[in-house]
């Protein structure tokens, strides 16, 4: 693995290029967590907090369980709930379909993944936004370089 990227870094960009790819996500911008962009609504975040070795796997062979974070925020003068959770639907969807995910780190040449599994769902509003968290674990592979 290159000293210049990272599985966490890897993740980020495969699944907010993914995502963004999603037809029904049309309008969302997606940013990296080290994004330094300037942000607009709508938009989502995809962020992984941490890559991890996984429970029983030997250590030193590009394994990783990456706990990722996806905010999609919208301005709440400018979308309605309904829309909002419309998308957020579009996202967990989305991220239901591992062949696909599969395919986007095929695609992405630097690592596998194996299994995404989701594990909490969390819903923030606020007065004037709409912010919605899915969290999942994603177990991935870094290719040896």
């Amino acid at each position: 693995m290159p000293g210049t990227k990272s599985a966490r870094h890897i993740v980020e960009a495969v699944l907010a290029s993914y995502l963004d790819s999603q037809t029904e996500l049309n309008g969302v911008t997606f940013y990296t967590g080290d994004s330094a962009e300037t942000n607009v609504l709508p938009k989502a975040v995809v962020l992984c907090d941490s890559a991890r070795l996984p429970n029983d796997f030997p250590d030193g062979l590009g394994n990783y369980s990456c706990s990722v974070r996806i905010t999609v925020f919208d301005s709440a003068d400018d979308t309605t709930l309904a829309d909002h959770r419309a998308r957020c639907a579009a996202v967990a969807g989305a991220m239901q379909d591992l062949a696909l995910i599969q395919a986007a780190f095929v695609a992405g040449g630097d690592a596998l993944c194996y299994d995404v599994s989701p594990t909490a769902e969390d819903e923030g509003v606020n007065e004037r936004s709409w912010a919605s968290v899915f969290s999942y674990d994603v177990l991935v592979v870094v290719n040896p370089q």
